[in-house]
């Protein structure tokens, strides 16, 4: 597959995701909150910083990053994504986010940041992201990675059911190897938990096939219904809770 359609499925899909993708919440007492906490913890300054969030998303930090950075340049493949970050932003009164639309490797600018910020992205697993990380930082770099755990109460089963064995997400020993390679200092504080995120049942089914496609399955529709309707609660809203093993790796540039 050339560089250009394999950019335009990895679109396609974010985009898809997009439709049932957490958004920004305000808070201070919810994953992404505690998460910020933490890199505020080893060093890391947000306030005031001209920041660059690789892999923005639907800008569930990026937004909380602008309320105390002078500036926030957002990038992200995916144009569904940045028009949710584009909407929550302006309901939340903020107006110094410039966003990037296109493949972290096509990104430029002149500029280098205070703050380099990866969430969760697949933009920076290959040595060309991870340079171009470097390349545009001039003070902290922040990186969030899986570390061998991610588990959907939902998806186990469908798995299960079609002989899948699921991607084992584990970027983040992989960064950590990188760096060491590299005589980098680092800090990695491991992260352990479950996100609990409730969905209508469209929802639900939607971001099961989106998982699913990436195996090539297209799932029958009375099977989804078997294996989402269990977790209906009194709420009236079908609950995924995913367990997760994060590392937050921040190394200083």
């Amino acid at each position: 597959m050339d560089t250009v359609a394999a950019r335009a499925q990895q679109e396609k899909f974010w985009n898809n995701k997009a439709k049932n993708f957490p958004r920004y919440e305000a808070g201070e007492d919810n994953y992404e909150s505690r998460m910020l906490n933490i890199a505020r913890s080893h060093g890391v300054v947000f306030k005031d910083a001209d920041i660059l969030d690789v892999g923005c998303g639907s800008g569930m930090y990026t937004i909380r990053l602008a309320k105390e950075a002078k500036h926030v340049t957002a990038a992200d493949i995916s144009s569904e994504m940045l028009r949710i970050l584009k909407d929550d932003a302006e309901a939340q009164g903020i107006n110094n986010i410039v966003t990037y639309l296109g493949d972290w490797l096509e990104f430029k600018s002149d500029r280098k940041f205070d703050v380099v910020f990866c969430s969760m992205t697949p933009a920076v697993q290959s040595e060309e992201g991870r340079l171009k990380v470097l390349e545009h930082a001039k003070g902290w770099v922040v990186y969030m990675g899986f570390a061998g755990r991610m588990e959907s109460c939902m998806l186990s089963g469908l798995y299960e059911h079609y002989g899948i064995i699921p991607k084992k997400f584990n970027d983040a020993p992989a960064m950590r190897e990188w760096l060491q390679n590299r005589r980098a200092e680092y800090t990695a504080y491991p992260v352990e938990g479950e996100w609990i995120v409730p969905r209508t049942y469209e929802e639900a089914a939607s971001n099961c096939r989106d998982m699913l496609s990436i195996y090539g399955v297209t799932p029958e529709d009375d099977l989804l219904e078997k294996h989402i309707r269990p977790h209906l609660d009194e709420s009236g809203k079908y609950i995924e809770r995913t367990s997760y093993s994060i590392e937050m790796i921040i190394w200083h540039v």
